[in-house]
């Protein structure tokens, strides 16, 4: 899908746009890849973020999009996380998730949700990961968020149906 591009990354790391397809890595800095993902959203963009960006905070710009159409974005944000950032209850969450397994193809690591919002062409703003509730406990930040995860974005062209 060549109509999404990713526009500035906050931490100045590098992400990248790949496909959504199981067996295809979720991170640019981690090995863990895609065991399952939902057949509707099955090679669509797929925005590699990194996990060490896990505690960017909810307030603060991570990643701008830029999309030359009108766009469903999915946010896979990990079920083990208790808190969601408040920028992502503006979005839909799913009744569908994915999973991942780590560098250990007999372990199954994480279970995401995915939450989902349409935006028009142009720039798409995502914020950070890290709840400010999560950052305000000392083990959490100190632990460098350790066994919690980024989220990572999918994109699909909108199908054009409008919304009321």
């Amino acid at each position: 899908m060549n109509s999404i591009k990713i526009w500035k990354v906050e931490s100045g790391k590098e992400y990248s746009v790949g496909k959504f397809l199981s067996n295809e890595p979720q991170y640019m800095d981690r090995d863990y890849i895609f065991s399952y993902i939902p057949e509707e959203l099955r090679g669509c963009a797929h925005i590699l973020t990194c996990g060490n960006d896990k505690l960017i905070p909810e307030n603060e710009p991570c990643v701008t999009l830029k999309a030359e159409r009108d766009v469903d974005v999915y946010v896979l944000y990990p079920d083990k996380q208790p808190v969601i950032p408040k920028w992502l209850e503006s979005f839909e969450r799913l009744r569908m998730n994915v999973t991942r397994i780590d560098s250990r193809s007999d372990n199954l690591k994480g279970y995401f949700t995915l939450f989902k919002k349409r935006y028009a062409a142009g720039l798409i703003k995502l914020y950070g990961n890290s709840p400010l509730e999560m950052l305000a406990q000392d083990w959490y930040v100190t632990s460098g968020g350790i066994n919690y995860c980024m989220y990572s974005v999918a994109v699909k062209e909108s199908n054009q149906e409008k919304t009321l």
